[in-house]
């Protein structure tokens, strides 16, 4: 899974590939804020995740979202 933080001023387009609407959505999972890109299957934080446990649970909640989009 791959994530990147940028900073909310971009906050309408994926950090990896610069998706936009619709291809983007917009989630809060541990009270975290951040884009899911359903086009190349990335997280973009807007703010560093407050320690690495959280983001790697957010990382792999997101896993299963996207091998849940497949079925």
């Amino acid at each position: 899974m791959r994530s990147v933080v940028l900073d909310e001023q971009k906050a309408n387009m994926c950090g990896i590939c610069g998706a936009k609407e619709p291809f983007i959505e917009y989630k809060q999972l541990e009270d975290i804020h951040f884009i899911w890109c359903n086009k190349c299957h990335t997280i973009t934080f807007f703010k560093q995740p407050q320690s690495d446990d959280k983001k790697r649970l957010i990382e792999n909640e997101m896993n299963f979202y996207k091998t849940d989009l497949k079925k």
